[in-house]
């Protein structure tokens, strides 16, 4: 054999030797990617949904406020209308039409301070009897007929329109001069619309007039085009219109193709009781036309992902199974090694005696207090506490019953206090007790509890009763404070206690 040969069972030593095991995994393999690319189909499918769904919805929000704003700024015109007409200057006018100026002086006041394009006073015939400002011309669409009807029926009528001449959308607004119960004239007002941009992302919005010509657009290029019939209230637009280049989509039904360049839009239409007027949002739905087309080839790297993952999960599988007594091995040690570190951890914030937590660990639980102190301002307290007479116990029963009496004073401790305090041992007989959330007065009287249930719970053992007390020494925290300079106060609390008698607790 060669130095760059490889003998044929290395080779084939990761796949299955018997024809029924390599049978099996193949019908796995095959199923497993059968699954995939039906799911990954489905999913994506979901997705293309979910998020044409989400474009609709937002699309036709921006459509309804469009058309909110647009029928508050239209009935704001319309009232000006209304108010034009029932203005004592023009009822005066009518009366007596040689002498115009306080009509004239009202409508150019009203022209000014609401920028209007146009105001005209108009009597039966179509005649102007008054407008501002002065020689300008009645629009191109002839609203003479809009005026008479409303002098006919004695309300005031509304229309917008694009005119092609000045490049601007624009409301028009005829409103009837009563005379008695009879119409004499009618006041007609002009007002150009300026926009209605929403500033939505990847949303353009159109407003058609009563005859679907696109008269208001964000995109002044689809200005005089026409919708597809789907998109608009009635009939068709009249003959000779331009219809907006729009094409079906061959994927998504919902998407249409704009343009030359066949940009995927979504259409949402705002329906309202509207007659004159009718907005559209045009959504970009790029990102939506690119997932339907990518759609098959995602679903195959899925698919090849999902079967290489078996594949790769078979192989793993197989290695695991041959090398079965080295990973139990290794699991051993990890166990081990992660118990000897759990028990090392423990041992370094525990004492062994008692299973309190040692003076380190209540060190760090002392810089978490005074952090809560400073940022919440929540009170604590703490107690050094001290067995009295513990040499005397040590010397009289001996050092076994010494350590027996640190871990009953320790377990009655546990018991008596809350389970949010804190009980660490911080030297041979001394104890220290973090009260959190506890004032002065509050901690006093919780140790004065725990003195009571020490003195009256002496340590029973076999052959004798020890009975015994312990001094504390009891401090409040304070902003300013340091760790030492709250266990010092702390430990002049506790000697005072001890020269004071004993079985005692001092505040300091």
């Amino acid at each position: 054999m060669t130095g760059g040969s490889m003998p044929l069972h290395s080779k084939s030593r990761w796949l299955p030797q018997d024809s029924f095991s390599f049978g099996a995994i193949t019908l796995l393999l095959l199923a497993v990617a059968l699954f995939s690319w039906f799911t990954s189909q489905h999913w994506i499918n979901q997705r293309i949904l979910t998020q044409l769904q989400e474009l609709q919805q937002q699309s036709y929000l921006v459509a309804a406020t469009a058309t909110q704003d647009l029928q508050q700024g239209s009935g704001q015109i319309s009232d000006i209308a209304q108010t034009l007409a029932s203005l004592s200057s023009t009822r005066q006018f009518l009366q007596n039409p040689r002498q115009p100026d306080a009509l004239q002086a009202d409508l150019d006041r009203f022209g000014e301070r609401f920028r209007l394009n146009g105001i005209w006073l108009i009597d039966p015939q179509g005649q102007v009897l008054a407008q501002s400002p002065a020689g300008l011309a009645l629009p191109s669409f002839n609203p003479a007929n809009g005026a008479r009807q409303a002098e006919q029926h004695g309300q005031p009528l509304r229309r917008f329109v694009f005119e092609p001449g000045r490049r601007q959308a624009t409301f028009y607004y005829a409103a009837p001069v009563m005379q008695g119960d009879r119409p004499a004239a009618s006041v007609l007002i002009r007002a150009d619309v300026q926009g209605i941009s929403r500033q939505a992302f990847r949303i353009e919005l159109l407003v058609t007039d009563a005859n679907g010509i696109i008269s208001l657009a964000d995109n002044p290029d689809w200005l005089l085009h026409t919708l597809p019939e789907r998109h608009l209230r009635s009939a068709p637009p009249p003959s000779g219109t331009m219809p907006l280049p729009i094409t079906m989509s061959p994927l998504l039904p919902q998407v249409l193709l704009l343009g030359p360049q066949k940009a995927p839009v979504l259409l949402a239409t705002h329906r309202t009781t509207e007659r004159d007027y009718q907005v559209h949002a045009m959504a970009n739905a790029e990102h939506i036309y690119q997932l339907a087309k990518e759609q098959d080839r995602l679903a195959a790297i899925v698919t090849l992902a999902a079967t290489g993952s078996l594949w790769g999960g078979l192989l793993t599988l197989l290695t695991f199974k041959r090398d079965r007594r080295h990973r139990l091995t290794v699991s051993r040690a990890n166990n081990e090694l992660v118990r000897l570190n759990q028990q090392l951890k423990q041992m370094a914030t525990t004492d062994f005696l008692t299973h309190c937590p040692n003076r380190r660990a209540g060190e760090t639980r002392l810089q978490f207090e005074l952090a809560n102190l400073l940022r919440h301002h929540q009170p604590f307290c703490i107690v050094m506490l001290d067995i009295d007479h513990f040499k005397h116990i040590n010397d009289q029963y001996g050092h076994d019953t010494g350590d027996q009496v640190l871990r009953h004073f320790a377990k009655v401790s546990r018991d008596t206090i809350r389970d949010t305090d804190f009980l660490a041992r911080i030297g041979g007989e001394e104890f220290l007790l973090i009260l959190p959330q506890t004032t002065r007065q509050q901690g006093m009287a919780l140790v004065q509890r725990l003195l009571d249930n020490i003195a009256g719970t002496p340590l029973y053992l076999a052959d004798k009763t020890v009975g015994y007390t312990f001094s504390g020494g009891l401090t409040q925290g304070r902003e300013e404070d340091g760790i030492n300079d709250l266990l010092a106060r702390a430990d002049r609390a506790l000697y005072q206690a001890k020269e004071s008698g004993r079985c005692r607790i001092c505040v300091e």
